[in-house]
């Protein structure tokens, strides 16, 4: 089968979850804020669809109770630990597929997050931007619920070491996270970290190939 056919037999779904500003947003909004949009994005072949989400947070950063979202906002100050659980949902009646995620982190060495390294797997990085693989092939297709998946992360620890000058020097900084599936069938998981990979870094860029189970 041809990269063509195979690329055409892919489905995506995309969804920015960013801390302090958004990527897509057209307004301007304030200092220390954020905003993300769920955007499924369809190709012809197999039936796969995906959203990626995260809990609300209240003022102080921490999770409150109601419908999960793509949309928060955040004002930090040092030692502060933020609550954010961006996290992928397969919806049932997909095939079965890789599941992917790509973090473009912006944000300086004052700020730390919690990965789950035992559910997602790095699989290759350039500069900002860090691919990971789900641990497992996720089955959708006959299910009667949707597919919940770990959190990449849950929180986003600031460094009780930062000063009043370096919050004042940060400006707007990005936090953006991506998530991508490729069906199954007909693709190897090395062959569909080669895809993921590509699809966010570029062709050429180098993978590593880790067990998908």
């Amino acid at each position: 089968m041809s990269n063509l056919r195979q690329r055409k037999k892919l489905i995506a779904a995309c969804a920015a979850v960013a801390l302090l500003l958004a990527l897509t947003a057209r307004p301007t909004f304030s200092w220390l804020s954020a905003q993300s949009e769920t955007v499924v994005n369809t190709f012809a072949g197999g039936t796969i669809s995906i959203l990626l989400d995260e809990a609300p947070v209240g003022a102080d950063g921490k999770k409150v109770e109601g419908a999960r979202t793509t949309a928060n906002s955040y004002k930090y100050k040092a030692g502060a630990t933020l609550d954010k659980d961006p996290r992928p949902t397969v919806l049932k009646g997909s095939e079965e597929c890789y599941v992917f995620l790509c973090v473009e982190n912006g944000l300086t060495d004052k700020f730390t997050m919690n990965y789950d390294t035992e559910s997602w797997k790095e699989v290759a990085r350039d500069g900002e931007k860090t691919v990971y693989a789900y641990k497992a092939r996720v089955n959708a297709l006959e299910a009667e619920e949707d597919k919940v998946l770990e959190p990449i992360f849950t929180t986003v620890t600031v460094s009780s070491a930062l000063t009043a000058e370096e919050i004042a020097g940060l400006g707007e900084r990005k936090l953006s996270i991506t998530a991508y599936a490729a069906q199954t069938e007909a693709l190897t998981s090395g062959k569909a970290i080669d895809l993921a990979v590509a699809h966010f870094l570029g062709e050429g860029a180098k993978a590593n190939h880790v067990t998908i189970k």
